[in-house]
């Protein structure tokens, strides 16, 4: 009966109340934001309040994705200090890169490090095209092959986070470029192909492809070791157990199609009894899971996740994850 600890997507933009809250709380938290800092040259206060201003669009997005992992990071640490230390990790997109450092793969230096180097301006590989995405809300028993493919030239699957909560709708991100998106969103009934404003990439699609060549360009001097938890793969049914594995998901996590629904499946064939989903996580907190969840995006939270282990009788692990 495992503990799981399941970290987010990055954000455009995240309301940070409840960091704020934990930075205020836990010493551990502001740690992990006074090292982010300090590894990567910006200053705490637009980390943790995302209330910088920025000329550079692709530098707004580095801070947030920088801020989001710190907090990440800062809350598994206080959930360690209360013995919640997980058997099994994964995320989405960032999340996945996040599970790979509490599994002890990668430093927490290079990952920052890294966060701070990524490329996030639109490639325009279609010339003039902008890149955009598309959440859509769709029926259970619709095929969404029908939304990207061939036969939807510009658009591509991004995302499949599985079902709401209440089990009424599948859910998907769709990316491309805007315009096959919106052509394709006027084609459907109001509702179903929402496209998304102040989004201007296509996140995991094959127009990242220049993204990807510089990520892989720049994991190839950092020292990846092999995981000391199992890391469950949000790309495919598979769990990452070596290094070069999970060097190689953070290559793919920016071309490839992220999936709850792998990333859930994998954590159920580890036994995983209750799952901590740590950290900001909007797009997480209105999605169905096969086993029990709390989500620990507040300090109120905190309590409410141990009492959890108790009451779904998981067994706790005492090595610690990496720091």
């Amino acid at each position: 009966m495992a503990l799981a600890s399941i970290f987010g997507t990055n954000m455009f933009n995240y309301e940070p109340s409840g960091v704020v809250a934990f930075y205020e709380a836990y010493s551990a938290v502001r740690e992990s934001f006074a090292r982010a800092s300090e590894w990567t040259g910006l200053d705490v206060e637009p980390l943790l309040y995302q209330n910088g201003s920025y000329d550079d669009e692709s530098r707004r997005l580095q801070v947030v994705s920088v801020g989001l992992a710190a907090a990440q990071l800062g809350i598994q640490d206080v959930l360690m200090e209360k013995g919640l230390h997980p058997e099994v990790v994964g995320g989405l997109s960032l999340g996945g890169l996040v599970a790979g450092c509490v599994a002890g793969t990668i430093e927490r230096r290079d990952l920052m490090r890294l966060l701070m180097e990524a490329d996030h301006a639109p490639e325009q590989d279609g010339g003039e095209r902008a890149e955009g995405i598309a959440a859509a809300y769709l029926s259970l028993d619709f095929d969404p092959d029908h939304y990207y493919g061939e036969q939807r030239e510009g658009v591509f699957l991004s995302a499949d986070f599985g079902c709401d909560a209440g089990g009424r709708l599948r859910i998907v991100m769709l990316s491309g470029y805007r315009d096959a998106l919106e052509k394709l969103a006027a084609e459907e009934p109001d509702g179903v192909i929402n496209v998304t404003e102040g989004a201007d990439l296509a996140v995991h699609s094959p127009l990242r492809k220049k993204s990807w060549e510089l990520t892989r360009a720049q994991l190839a001097g950092i020292r990846f070791t092999d995981p000391r938890l199992p890391v469950c793969s949000c790309l495919e049914r598979r769990t990452l157990g070596t290094g070069d594995e999970i060097r190689d998901m953070f290559v793919d996590n920016v071309v490839k199609p992220i999936s709850l629904v792998h990333l859930n499946d994998g954590m159920r064939q580890h036994g995983t009894a209750l799952a901590l989903v740590v950290g900001p996580s909007p797009v997480l907190n209105v999605l169905r899971y096969p086993f029990p969840v709390v989500f620990v995006d507040s300090p109120e939270a905190v309590p409410r996740a141990v009492a959890a282990v108790f009451e779904h009788g998981v067994r706790l692990r005492r090595a610690a994850g990496v720091r």
